[in-house]
Parts: C-alpha cells; sequence; structure tokens
C-alpha cells in the first residue's frame, strides 16, 4: 500500500480522515467543532478575497499578502484560511512545525476570537508526509487556491457524486483535476494521497511519477498512461518482492528507477539506508538533545548569574554524550572550576545568542587559553558542542574526522587552509544543508541539521550497523567508505588512531602480490619520495593512502594533499594570509601542509610520518617545493625558509608518497630535478602489480562478470597506448550487476575514451559496450571458457 507506515504518521493520517469528514462531508470546521467552516457561503467569501483578488507581485511575503486580502473579513472567512493552510501543510515534512505553526497563528489572531488549534491537530505539524519542493513553498498561493477552489466545487456536486468519490479513488481525482491551473500539481496530489493513502503514493513531484513510470513500465502489462494508475499497478508487482509497506524511495526499489553513481547519490544511498533503522533516533539524536538540555540549564544559570552552572557543564560533558573526547573536555572543565570568572565570561561569549554562531564561538575561542584546550580539531569541537545550548537542530557538534571523511567521499571542497575554527565550524554547517538539500533531491527527508549531522557521522563512522545491514550489504558499506571492519577511529584531534597491520594482509586486501609491496616498500625506505604514475583508474591515489596508513602505524600521521596549476610554494610550503591583527587588517604568515606535517614529525622522531601528494605533475613542483627541492636530497642539511628566519630541515622519517596521471603528461617530460629525487613505480594495467587485478577482483566476487574484465582488455588493445589505458577502479564496487557495468561504461569509460580519441570520432562506435563485448567474447576461445556463467540481462 501506498500509505506511510511509520508510527508517528498516523496522527497526520487521523488529521486528514477529520478534514474530509469537517470539509467534504459536512460544512464543518477542523478547529472549533460545530462550526461552519467549509460552507459554501464562507468558501465564496475567502475566493473572492483570494483567488478573485489577486495581490500584486511585491517581495511581500505570503503571509503579509494574505493578511492584507483578509482585512475586514469576517471571522469564519480568516478561520478558513487558517484551516486551509493547516490542510496544506500536513503532507509536508521539510517544513518546520514552528514555521507552520505561526502561519496559521497569525491567520487566527485576525479573527479576534482566541481559537486555538487542538492539541491532536497541533502535534501533527512537527510531522509530515514527504519532502516538499520550490513550487510548494514558493507559490503557497496556488496551493491554497487548490484547496479552496477544490472545496467550493465539492459543493456544487449533487450528492450522488460526492458519494461516489468517498468510495471510488479514481471518482475523486476526476474531481480533484477539474481543478487545474499553473503550480497547483503539487497540492492535488497531496490531497488525493491524504484522502485515498492506499491508492494514491506519498509523492508530489510530477516528475518523479514519471520517471517511475517511464523507467518500470516493462512490469505491467499495458500501461493505461494514467500516472497513478499506472504506479499502483507497479506497486503490485514489485508487493512481492519488497512487501506490502515498501516505499519508492527505499535504496533497494529507488535503484530500479533512479541509480545515482554520483558521489552525492552514493552517500545518499547509504545515509537512506542507515536513517530507515527503527532505532535512528535513539542511538543517533536523543542523547544529543539530552546532553543539549543540560547545556541549556547550564547556559540559563550563566546569563542570571547564579551559581552551580558548572555542575550542568558536568551533567552535559558526562555520559551519554560521546560527542567530545574525555581528555580534551577534561581539561576544559578543570579550568572552568579554577578559573570560574573568565570561564563564565567565555560561555557568556558563545552563549550571548545575539551575534552570529561563527562570531560567537571566535570569541569564545580568543578567552580560552591553546593550553587548556590545544588543536583546532578539538577546539571546534568543544565550542560547537557548547554553541548546541542556542539550538541543537541549529548548530550540532562538529568532529573533524567525521566531516573530512564526509568531504572526501562526496567531493564537497574542505575549508580553507587558513581558516580559523569558528570558520571552519561554519564550512561544516554549509556541508550539512548542502547534505540536505543533496538528500531531499534523491527522496532522503531530513528534519534539520541535526539529523544531517547524525546521518554524517552514521555514513562514515558508526560501527553499530553490522547487524542492522546483511552481510553483503554490509560488506559493501565497508567497501564504500574504504574502512576495514577492525577500524575503530577516535576523536583526538581529528586524526584517527590507525592500526598496524602486516603488508600481507594489506596485500590480500588489495589483491597485489606481497613482493610488489615490499618492492615499494624498499624503493620508499631508500629515497623516502616515491611517484606511482599509470592512467586513470589504475588506483594510484588509494594504494598510496592504504601504504600510507600502513607505514606510518598506529601512533604516526598521514596526511594529502592535491596539486593543481595555481598550487603555490605560499600554499603548499608557508606564505602570508589576511589575518586581522589587533583589530586591524593585515597579513600573518601561516605554515603550510608541508611545513606543519614536517614540524610534527620532529616532535616525534620515533614516528614516522607520510604526506601524500596526488597528482603532483599538475603543479610546477619546482616552484611549489621553492627551495626545500634540494632538501628532498639532502634530508641532513639546512635551509632557510623565503618568509621567515626559521633554519629548516626535512626529518628523516617524513616520506612523501606522490601520484601522476600518463594520461596528463609523459614522465618523459617530468622535471629531470624531480625524476632524480623520487623513485617511480608504475601502474599500468598491463603490467604489476595492476596487471589482471581486475580479473582477480572479478573472480573473488563477481564471477559471473568476469566478460567485464575482457571487456576492458580489448578496449585497451584498440586504444593501444598503454599512457591512456582504462584502469580497473572503475568496476571495484561490492554492488557491480549489468547495470552499474553498462552505466559506467556509458557515463564514465566512453566520455574518457572520446576524450582521447579527439579528431577521431569515426573510431568511437568500436568502442561501444555491445560491441566491445561480443568482439571480446568472440575473439578468443581461451577467453570464452574462462566466464561459464551466463550474462546477467536482467
Amino acid at each position: 500500500m501506498a500509505r506511510r507506515t511509520d508510527i508517528n504518521l498516523k496522527a497526520v493520517y487521523r488529521a486528514a480522515e477529520r478534514w474530509v469528514d469537517v470539509a467534504l462531508r459536512d460544512n464543518n470546521s477542523l478547529f472549533t467543532p460545530d462550526k461552519p467552516i467549509w460552507s459554501a457561503e464562507t468558501l465564496n467569501d475567502f475566493y473572492d478575497r483570494f483567488v478573485a483578488n489577486p495581490e500584486d507581485d511585491s517581495a511581500d511575503s505570503f503571509g503579509v499578502k494574505l493578511g492584507r486580502q483578509l482585512d475586514g473579513a469576517p471571522p469564519e472567512t480568516s478561520q478558513l484560511a487558517a484551516e486551509a493552510l493547516y490542510v496544506h501543510f500536513l503532507i509536508a515534512r521539510s517544513i518546520r512545525g514552528e514555521t507552520k505553526r505561526k502561519q496559521i497563528t497569525d491567520v487566527l489572531d485576525g479573527t479576534g476570537l482566541n481559537i486555538q488549534i487542538p492539541s491532536d491537530l497541533n502535534e501533527t505539524l512537527d510531522l509530515g508526509i514527504v519532502s516538499v519542493g520550490s513550487a510548494f513553498n514558493t507559490r503557497r498561493d496556488a496551493q491554497i487556491r487548490l484547496i479552496v477552489e477544490f472545496a467550493r466545487h465539492w459543493k456544487t456536486l449533487r450528492e450522488e457524486r460526492r458519494s461516489e468519490c468517498l468510495q471510488d479513488p479514481w471518482a475523486m481525482k476526476e474531481e480533484v483535476f477539474a481543478i487545474n491551473f499553473p503550480y497547483s500539481g503539487p497540492q492535488a496530489a497531496a490531497l488525493l494521497h491524504m484522502i485515498y493513502p492506499e491508492t494514491f503514493e506519498a509523492m508530489i513531484s510530477n516528475g518523479r511519477k514519471q520517471r517511475i513510470t517511464r523507467e518500470l513500465s516493462h512490469l505491467i502489462e499495458s500501461p493505461s498512461g494514467d500516472l497513478d494508475r499506472d504506479l499502483l499497478a507497479i506497486r503490485q508487482q514489485l508487493q512481492e518482492r519488497f512487501g506490502e509497506e515498501f516505499q519508492f524511495h527505499y535504496p533497494a526499489v529507488l535503484e530500479l528507477w533512479e541509480p545515482d553513481p554520483s558521489k552525492w547519490g552514493q552517500f545518499i544511498r547509504w545515509a537512506r539506508r542507515l536513517i530507515d533503522y527503527p532505532g535512528f533516533d535513539q542511538d543517533e539524536r536523543d542523547y544529543k538533545l539530552e546532553s543539549a538540555a543540560h547545556l541549556q540549564a547550564a547556559r540559563a544559570a550563566v546569563k542570571s548569574g547564579e551559581e552551580g552552572w558548572s555542575d550542568d557543564l558536568q551533567r552535559a560533558f558526562g555520559p551519554p554524550n560521546n560527542l567530545t573526547s574525555w581528555r580534551a573536555h577534561g581539561t576544559l572543565l578543570d579550568w572552568f572550576t579554577e578559573q570560574p570568572r573568565e570561564g563564565a565570561t567565555a560561555l557568556e561569549n558563545i552563549w550571548s545568542g545575539e551575534a552570529p554562531v561563527e562570531e560567537s564561538i571566535r570569541a569564545f575561542l580568543k578567552r580560552v587559553p591553546n593550553d587548556v584546550v590545544s588543536g583546532p580539531g578539538t577546539r571546534v569541537n568543544l565550542a560547537s558542542f557548547l554553541a548546541t545550548a542556542l539550538d541543537p537542530e541549529k548548530f550540532p557538534t562538529y568532529q573533524h574526522t567525521a566531516f573530512r571523511a564526509g568531504y572526501a567521499l562526496t567531493d564537497h571542497p574542505p575549508p580553507d587552509p587558513e581558516a580559523d575554527e569558528a570558520a571552519i565550524y561554519t564550512h561544516a554547517l554549509a556541508f550539512l544543508d548542502t547534505l540536505a538539500e543533496e538528500g531531499a533531491k534523491r527522496g532522503l527527508d531530513l528534519r534539520d541539521r541535526l539529523d544531517a549531522q547524525s546521518v554524517l557521522w552514521s555514513v562514515v563512522k558508526s560501527g553499530q550497523y553490522e547487524n542492522v545491514l546483511p552481510p553483503d550489504d554490509h560488506a559493501a558499506f565497508l567497501w564504500y567508505r574504504n574502512q576495514g571492519p577492525e577500524e575503530a577511529a577516535t576523536e583526538t584531534d581529528g586524526v584517527p588512531e590507525k592500526h598496524p597491520d602486516s603488508l600481507e594482509k594489506l596485500a590480500q586486501e588489495l589483491l597485489f602480490d606481497v613482493s610488489d609491496l615490499r618492492r615499494i616498500e624498499r624503493l620508499l625506505a631508500d629515497k623516502r619520495q616515491i611517484v606511482f604514475y599509470g592512467p586513470p583508474g589504475t588506483g594510484k591515489t588509494f594504494v598510496a593512502q592504504q601504504l600510507a596508513t600502513h607505514f606510518a602505524g598506529a601512533r604516526g600521521e598521514t596526511d594529502l594533499v592535491q596539486f593543481h596549476p595555481s598550487y603555490a610554494y605560499e600554499d603548499f610550503v608557508e606564505g602570508y594570509r589576511p589575518a586581522d591583527i589587533g583589530g586591524q587588517p593585515g597579513f600573518r604568515l601561516r605554515p603550510g601542509p608541508l611545513k606543519r606535517i614536517a614540524q610534527r614529525a620532529a616532535a616525534e622522531p620515533s614516528e614516522r610520518h607520510i604526506l601524500v601528494i596526488d597528482e603532483v605533475n599538475r603543479g610546477n613542483v619546482a616552484k611549489v617545493f621553492g627551495e626545500l627541492y634540494f632538501l628532498l636530497e639532502y634530508r641532513d642539511r639546512e635551509v632557510s625558509l623565503q618568509y621567515s628566519d626559521d633554519r629548516f630541515v626535512l626529518p628523516e622519517n617524513l616520506w612523501f608518497i606522490a601520484t601522476m596521471n600518463s594520461a596528463d603528461r609523459s614522465i618523459a617530460l617530468v622535471d629531470s630535478a624531480l625524476r632524480r629525487r623520487f623513485h617511480f613505480a608504475p601502474f599500468f594495467p598491463d603490467e604489476p602489480p595492476v596487471e589482471g587485478l581486475l580479473r582477480r577482483w572479478l573472480s573473488a566476487h563477481k564471477p559471473d562478470l568476469l566478460w567485464v574484465a575482457d571487456a576492458v582488455d580489448r578496449a585497451n588493445t584498440l586504444l593501444d597506448d598503454r599512457q591512456v589505458a582504462i584502469g580497473p577502479s572503475h568496476f571495484l564496487r561490492p554492488d557491480l550487476d549489468v547495470e552499474w557495468v553498462d552505466l559506467i561504461w556509458q557515463h564514465s569509460i566512453m566520455p574518457y575514451i572520446a576524450e582521447q580519441l579527439f579528431g577521431e570520432a569515426d573510431r568511437l562506435e568500436d568502442f561501444a559496450l555491445e560491441k566491445i563485448r561480443g568482439v571480446s567474447e568472440d575473439a578468443d576461445p581461451a577467453i570464452e571458457s574462462t566466464n561459464n556463467a551466463p550474462p546477467d540481462t536482467s
């Protein structure tokens, strides 16, 4: 059935049933029983004031315009407008309850009768069925007009026709759609679902309905052309597979009609799986609200000058809080106890509620000494935790490792390297807003930033879903976020604790021969610098990161930077950046990622630190490294830096792993000085360690898809240029199936091949998957015999 079965949504459906009773079966009222609000007379008066007397296109809000239209109206007309707004808001999950209440009560206040929303109906305003789009919000006038015009039309129908519509959903649809004007579609779809939730989908986007019926029309014998009838027929076909209560946005169903290979698509896919877990709120949200309540008590005490606020702080930082490290918040709490006056002043800064949160955090951290809370990751973490006292749904806690992983998984740009703690936090809030927006596009309805933060944590960090996801899905989930079952990252200063592992085990995980990894290890130990070079998709960056983590061990550190044409010495080593100096704009010398990791390596000489430089050849290496180019070869020497008087040395325990795409620039064109200072390890599909990798992976995980390896080999033979060969990484995904192979080939492989064959468009058709697959299977009986399983044509 199309009805949403979430237990808390029963109240929404009951409210919709009440509206049908009072407005369609009678002329009654939602808010004041036995008062004739939904009568033809009141509907006509509201129609004359609202529909027949439209407001101008001024920039005033809908509420302001509606107030002008209702000026001088009878109380019954204003109450009808408020009840129509209530009906309008019933479907909307993505509009905050406070927003709904304010718009309704503003209209009710105009009646002068002190009318209240009944408590049971009031509670439903915090709920909702679907996330609504921009037309629903920006053209609220059209949505309310639809409700009013339909109700007026309904009152003109004969009693027999009304009775028929209340028993037959398709008759009801005819009458609802008898009212048709621009922007009315979302509200019409909403009314149909609220009146007949068993028949009409919880879906107000006509475009989404069209996509589903277009992609799944093969499931029904003869499509009717009526989107809602065809959706119902498709639902009936899918119920045996997914159960009667499935929704089309469920991940397994969504992939049937809208597979999304994008970074955000993959992230939201897993987010939907985890948020549908029945215990999600209890595990990911409720305890954060509990901690925020303790903080709000402390805030009230601080603002009123009461003593004892530190007790509330202790409770907030205590169980069940797991958002902050006890080591970090322990020193902060000690400082509050030892310096109560300074602590209270700092808290007043962050809890004033008068300034933007970025300014409040900046003011707070200026008063907290660095020797009390050190490290930007920890300082942002603790300050943002305290900021939840302002509103935990708007200002959730920041955790460096979680956000850094989220940025990487979604290709969201990280904060500026020179950003201070407050700017890092506002950047994180913007990421959560983007997460919510991307989720809404893909059927994931988030209530607020706290939901977004909880989803982020679940996808990138939480280890509790092993028993929630089926084993195969759990393995695919771990593969997606690039962590093995043994990872147990902890929040220190934004650096997850790493676990040493054997090179043999890493080789098994990578499906490499261990001798290839030992060779790389020997080369690294020799010069401490190595470049992995080869065409895109050969796993250079992934392997570099895995090896960096392995070689750094449990106590060392890794970092990653990506070179590009505009990347400069000032970005990489050190340079002057705009800064506030004594309240005046100025410039301050800031270290870059190389200087920072070198300083940490020098401070921990017994631990190995590794910097991964992605796409090293995209930058001007000599200019980016500057005088440090010399130190790559002479680790025991010191040099003076360009912008400071510091004598600088590259520690022996700092290693570099760089990657280079041979499709961008041949190794022969690389600066000879770079080639002298780095060892070079090839990553080509026709030689170890990458040779045969795709076939090994398919044999282990997808033996029925071994033909994909044959197709890639055939395409590379046709390309006849190892510098631009197709790498295996495109297909190394646990959810690979025939549909994904086709999507990857059409949207990743073919555009890449077209770029390589620029000026030779006539050759492109030779690389079509159907043709490549046919040639590769027919060309060599030995190849064909390795693929005994019939191809998956589902």
